[in-house]
């Protein structure tokens, strides 16, 4: 029997990051800096570990919003990226507030591109306007 314990919360006001448990309950952490703690425990550590190697976790590669503005390739790169490295799902909310207005006036899409462990790389993308909506990274099976 596998006992799991997960808390997720939002973070930086620009994001949510939630992680999620799996068929093992194994559970996923990351580091989410000065503003909250996310917490998993496990009773059998060698099946969490196991479970992480096949399924593999988010690497954020490229974000960018407002690409169709002519905004540089990858401007929000980083900050996709301290939300959902790490984790198997992750729901980043796009708020032009708290990531900035890279083109004002023009309605921007958002891009993310990512990878899964070591395996295949994926992508997606919002319509504009992308500020208000929810981009969903993903490597679950």
């Amino acid at each position: 029997m596998t006992a799991s314990i997960g808390i997720s919360r939002a973070l930086l006001g620009g994001f949510l990051a939630i992680s999620s448990t799996s068929g093992s309950a194994a559970q996923e952490t990351a580091d989410i800096g000065r503003e909250g703690e996310t917490a998993g425990v496990s009773d059998n550590p060698e099946n969490e570990a196991a479970d992480e190697a096949r399924r593999g976790s988010i690497t954020v590669i490229e974000a960018t919003y407002g690409a169709n503005c002519g905004t540089p390739a990858g401007n929000q790169t980083y900050n996709l990226a301290r939300a959902c490295n790490g984790l198997t799902y992750c729901q980043y909310a796009v708020d032009h507030r708290v990531i900035g207005d890279p083109a004002y006036g023009c309605a921007k899409e958002y891009y993310a591109r990512w990878q899964c462990g070591r395996g295949d790389v994926r992508s997606t993308a919002v319509p504009a306007e992308a500020s208000g909506r929810t981009v969903t990274l993903q490597c679950q099976r």
